[in-house]
């Protein structure tokens, strides 16, 4: 005799009771459904957790439109009509439930009908919940990207054709409300980002929650006339009405990646990664925005993506490719040599030889910038040491990446280049590009205060090119400032931008900074400038980037004029 049958000889009263006792061994929430009466039976546990009023529910409809999700309420009335009707004894349904906080609860409901001994057809059976292996999350009440996997697999297969576009929607600096108000909050944001989205979009778009706080939709059917960037508008609209209507002391707002059905892609995976892209390409640009997505910017992408595998490679290979140039820095006063510029250069089977411009900015992003800077400063300091045999007044400029003053020891490098080497401070300058200190911070200053007490010179590179003002002449107090040679170039064609280089030149000299002249490269452009007396001349005219034997062989082994080179 099977436990049905045994539950068939009993009154409802003793269902219950056995239902009581069975709930204390077990995490489900257990139930009895009357579906004669509409009668619904709960243990007091599932009270706790769920606004049920009572473990006994007559007339309980009205009381399950509140607890079950109203997207599911219609799928599972009929289902439970069919036990009712003696269509089908059985009910197993996954669907949402929501709590006493309102919050979306995934669960597996299974239940069996029994003929109780009032001739009753009674529905008795479990509710579990999914937790994490739900097929959506218990926040947002969307499916998660499991499914979405499993979907666009599906619909790439057999009908890749009918994809209009796929969004990803993710909320901008999401982990800074999570860490100023706390996870609930961001739970918060996320339940109302998830109610924007579905009610901007028909029945036909698939929603579903990525990780963390990215969304993405999904539309097949083409039933949805609107443009995607319509619809991001629509939800970007609501989500600021949902923000002035709740009074929110934060502010946020959202940015989406577009990928059209234009694009042939074939894999769910790769659909990811294109939206994300996409998504990543709003947020670096500006955020607040959609951006779709952009092949050749992709390609872009892909390319520094290569690029960075590839100086990483050189740069565990002992910095295979990579190698110091050096351009001479002359004395205004006589055109004698007096220093000379470090310059990096790289170049790679794969990529040949590449442009500073181009590759120094992926060494900053990825922070291998770190390990090379260390290298030029190394290499600088060696050869340095080995010219001031020659000319002992020597000094090489080394040039300093925002990322090594913020990430690394830097006075920790220093200290340790000088002894290893054997050079005393006064043979090297550190360039800082001002662009890259728009707010000197106190460590900033400790670190520029530490190089002046070691009687290291420091030049502020580029002037005239970023965000020039007094200040940073003040807080750097640099003892070189160098002139951009695109300042210089402007310079040489129209008088306000030349009248301009003079007045900071006697500026620089008034606060006690010497002025280094880049960019000439004619005789005229020479004599023109020496006009408003700089101190140091830098630019081909003097000579190009060379390695160091090369300008070992042209500048310190020669007695030719600098002039005439």
């Amino acid at each position: 005799m099977g436990y049905l049958d045994v539950l068939q000889k009993m009154s409802l009263e003793q269902i219950r009771s056995v239902i009581e006792v069975i709930q204390q061994a077990s995490d489900s929430y257990l139930f009895i459904l009357d579906l004669a009466t509409n009668t619904y039976m709960i243990s007091e546990r599932t009270t706790e957790r769920f606004p049920f009023d009572s473990t006994i529910i007559e007339d309980c409809t009205e009381v399950l439109k509140k607890v079950i999700h109203p997207s599911d309420y219609a799928m599972v009335a009929a289902d439970i009509a069919k036990c009712a009707s003696g269509e089908q004894d059985t009910h197993a349904l996954e669907y949402r439930w929501l709590d006493r906080k309102g919050k979306v609860v995934w669960i597996n409901c299974k239940g069996t009908v029994v003929v109780g001994t009032e001739g009753h057809r009674m529905l008795v059976g479990r509710v579990s919940e999914l937790g994490k292996k739900a097929k959506a999350d218990n926040v947002t009440g969307l499916r998660r990207e499991t499914r979405f996997r499993l979907n666009a697999e599906t619909l790439l297969r057999d009908r890749p054709e009918s994809i209009r576009y796929m969004m990803r929607i993710g909320v901008d600096n999401f982990p800074e409300i999570n860490e100023k108000e706390g996870i609930e909050a961001g739970d918060d944001v996320l339940r109302e980002l998830a109610e924007c989205i579905t009610s901007s979009v028909n029945e036909s778009v698939d929603v579903y929650r990525l990780l963390a706080d990215e969304f993405i939709l999904v539309d097949a059917e083409g039933a949805c006339a609107s443009q995607p960037e319509e619809i991001y508008n629509e939800i970007k609209r609501k989500v600021a009405a949902t923000v002035r209507l709740k009074e929110y002391n934060r502010f946020y707002t959202i940015s989406a990646g577009i990928l059209t059905g234009d694009f042939r892609y074939k894999t769910a995976e790769e659909t990811l990664r294109l939206t994300e892209f996409a998504l990543n390409q709003a947020k670096r640009t500006g955020k607040n925005q959609a951006v779709r997505f952009d092949q050749t910017s992709y390609n872009r992408y892909l390319h520094r993506l290569n690029m960075r595998k590839a100086l990483r490679r050189d740069i565990n290979n002992q910095f295979h490719g990579f190698q110091v140039f050096y351009q001479p820095i002359v004395a205004a006063s006589d055109y004698s040599l007096v220093g000379a510029e470090a310059l990096l250069r790289w170049s790679n089977e794969q990529f040949g030889s590449v442009s500073p411009a181009e590759f120094i900015p992926v060494l900053e992003e990825s922070g291998l910038i770190i390990p090379v800077g260390r290298y030029v400063l190394w290499e600088a300091a060696r050869t340095c040491k080995k010219w001031r045999d020659v000319l002992p007044n020597f000094r090489i400029h080394v040039n300093l990446s925002y990322v090594q003053v913020h990430r690394s020891d830097l006075m920790k490098d220093l200290d340790t280049c000088m002894e290893e080497v054997g050079i005393s401070p006064d043979g090297l300058v550190l360039e800082v590009t001002e662009s890259g200190y728009i707010e000197t911070d106190a460590r900033i200053k400790e670190l520029f205060q530490n190089l002046k007490d070691k009687n290291i010179d420091l030049a502020l590179d580029d002037f005239g090119t970023g965000y020039s003002n007094m200040r940073y002449l003040k807080e750097i107090e640099a003892q070189t400032i160098k002139i951009d040679r695109s300042f210089v170039v402007q310079a040489l064609q129209n008088d306000h931008d030349y009248n301009l280089i003079s007045h900071i030149i006697d500026m620089a000299h008034s606060l006690g900074s010497a002025v280094c002249m880049e960019g000439i490269e004619q005789a005229e452009d020479l004599q023109k400038m020496m006009a408003i007396k700089p101190d140091l001349i830098q630019g081909y005219y003097f000579g190009k980037p060379s390695s160091a034997d090369q300008f070992e062989e042209k500048f310190l082994k020669t007695e030719n004029s600098l002039a005439n080179a």
